[in-house]
């Protein structure tokens, strides 16, 4: 069998940090941490984003939330919290993440500064600090941690610019940051292969930031399983967010996936305590009625988090003084809406292994036509722009004006 893309859950900046380093557990007695070796096997994801930006200080943090070396931990550079002015960039900065990518992740991303935010409209100011922090580190690299070469930008011209400046560092792949449209990223791909940059023999890991809406899942396990047949199984593909973690935020727990509509279908709990309150007392023939607490929630997988997961997590009460929601419902809600993700992930990739025509009766036509669109380039290429081109208008018309999540960190 050839490589399947990894899907890492980006969870180290919000509320889950606290029931991972406690080592938190369900009713019944499994761990929360369900990339650990203690968590169920057959529900065992041993995969996981941390990030430089918000931890970097802690030079323990892999050990603080329980990632053994069994688990594949992905080591994002805080580049965009620079970006953003959340960290303050000086000359010291770089050295202190470069160290703390090394003792805390087995693959992470050059300390890149995107051409956003605070960089808006400053491409080269971005571009000239990236690429002195990648001479540093490809300097300083001990060989530990599989640093990956970083390509951004904001249209065509820019990524192309970027890449030929890039491109010949001694790095272990590339890490595809920049592209917020559908269009973009497609360049990206078609210019890597016109280039032959997947087929050079240090290219081991190809990961794209911060994407994970379903119709990306369709994308990514295509791209894998073409990347397999043209290196040999070589490159391994990966993506992550912080999704399963930021809807719950916000009240959402995610019940199963749409193919058709290439939607997630989701369950609302209001996040407000006092409103939750009241929302669960509804109006019968006979006068008012509470809900039933005992009901379980409407698991579609019956996973580890949800066995025992009934409306009672989800209503008002405080334990010791705090919100039950926060503290027990929203970390069963961020464990489950990352089983769900990647139980989707693997449905997918079960889809696309089988025939490429089967997937014009599943998905959406535009979507479809994506999709061959990557089989088009990969057949031929040294001419893949030409496909890029023959396509271009349906990767607007698709993928519309982002191809990100709202994640915080990305």
């Amino acid at each position: 069998m050839g490589k399947k893309f990894i899907y890492y859950p980006s969870l180290s900046a919000g509320s889950m940090v606290s029931a991972f380093k406690k080592d938190s557990k369900f009713e019944d007695g499994t761990t929360m941490r369900f990339f650990s070796k203690d968590y169920p096997e057959e529900w065992r994801h041993p995969y996981f984003l941390i990030t430089a930006g918000h931890h970097y200080k802690k030079m323990d943090f892999r050990q603080q939330i329980g990632l053994d070396k069994d688990v594949l931990v992905f080591g994002d550079s805080g580049g965009f919290q620079i970006a953003t002015g959340a960290l303050k960039w000086d000359s010291t900065i770089r050295e202190k993440i470069f160290h703390w990518l090394e003792a805390n992740s087995d693959v992470a991303a050059n300390l890149d500064i995107p051409p956003r935010v605070t960089f808006e409209n400053r491409f080269q100011d971005s571009m000239d600090i990236s690429f002195d922090n990648f001479k540093w580190f490809e300097k300083h690299q001990s060989g530990k941690t599989k640093f990956l070469n970083v390509i951004q930008g904001t249209y065509n011209e820019e990524y192309n610019t970027w890449y030929h400046k890039f491109k010949d560092f001694d790095f272990n792949g590339w890490c595809i940051g920049g592209p917020k449209r559908l269009v973009d990223f497609m360049y990206v791909i078609a210019l890597m292969l016109q280039e032959r940059e997947f087929e050079k023999p240090h290219v081991q890991y190809v990961h794209l930031l911060g994407i994970s809406k379903i119709s990306d899942f369709f994308i990514l396990s295509t791209l894998q399983k073409l990347l397999n047949d043209l290196t040999g199984g070589r490159v391994q593909l990966s993506t992550d967010s912080s999704s399963p973690g930021q809807y719950p935020v916000y009240g959402t727990y995610l019940h199963s996936g749409n193919y058709k509509t290439q939607t997630f279908t989701e369950l609302y709990f209001p996040k407000n305590a006092e409103y939750r309150r009241k929302t669960h007392i509804k109006q019968g023939r006979d006068g008012e009625i509470t809900i039933d607490k005992t009901k379980h929630v409407p698991c579609s997988m019956d996973c580890p988090a949800c066995r025992d997961f009934t409306y009672e997590y989800l209503g008002g009460e405080t334990v010791d003084g705090l919100d039950r929601y926060s503290q027990e419902g929203m970390p069963r809600m961020v464990v489950h809406n990352t089983h769900l993700y990647v139980n989707i992930a693997k449905d997918i990739d079960k889809m696309v292994d089988s025939h490429v025509e089967l997937l014009e009766t599943a998905i959406p036509t535009d979507l479809f036509n994506v999709i061959i669109s990557l089989h088009d380039m990969f057949a031929d290429p040294e001419n893949a722009m030409h496909v890029y081109s023959k396509y271009k208008k349906t990767y607007k018309k698709f993928g519309g004006d982002s191809i990100s999540t709202t994640d915080a960190n990305k």
